[in-house]
């Protein structure tokens, strides 16, 4: 043999190295791939929110079953109905927007079984107006293969608890939230 071992060994590693990329991916998080909403409600209007400006970074792990998730969201990208909307929404009253200029959510995949079926959490915790609480998210994994294409998180959480005001209570103070991230 005038190669010996080497095109086998090759082979071998190339193989090896096309399992271990598809077992874990990375990726960038930006507004190309995420969508970060929120939902509220007030006396006077419903609140349907999506924040432009957005960045982190996802990995998921196929071997591991496992995920990290860090978002980070420029609270001034906020968009809403309109512009007296998000002057009320960028007040110090509610997210504080030039005191506290950006949200953050960190968290981690956690599947589990209930009822005999696999449900996935995203449990972490929102920064928000200079404040971190725990946040725990419903999580929809989405697969082609055993490539994960699209995760779809979405929860509630008590305003309040950041210390956002409910406007004399003309504002419900739990709003819903929902982050889409595909994987390109």
């Amino acid at each position: 043999m005038k190669y010996g071992l080497f095109p086998v060994i090759f082979i071998l590693c190339l193989m090896f190295c096309r399992q271990a990329s598809a077992a874990r991916q990375d990726l960038v998080l930006s507004p190309v791939n995420t969508q970060a909403r929120l939902y509220a409600r007030s006396a006077l209007t419903d609140v349907d929110g999506s924040f432009d400006d957005v960045s982190g970074a996802l990995t998921y792990d196929l071997d591991r079953q496992s995920c990290h998730v860090e978002l980070t969201m420029n609270v001034a990208s906020l968009k809403v109905g309109s512009a007296v909307m998000k002057q009320i929404m960028l007040s110090g009253l509610m997210l504080d927007s030039d005191t506290h200029p950006v949200m953050k959510y960190v968290g981690d995949c956690r599947p589990r079984i209930v009822r005999g079926r696999l449900h996935t959490e995203l449990a972490g915790t929102l920064s928000m107006r200079g404040q971190t609480h725990p946040l725990v998210l419903a999580t929809d994994l989405r697969f082609q293969g055993n490539t994960l294409m699209r995760i779809v998180s979405h929860g509630t959480f008590d305003q309040r608890q950041w210390g956002m005001s409910t406007l004399l209570h003309s504002v419900n103070p739990m709003v819903k939230v929902e982050t889409v991230i595909l994987m390109k």
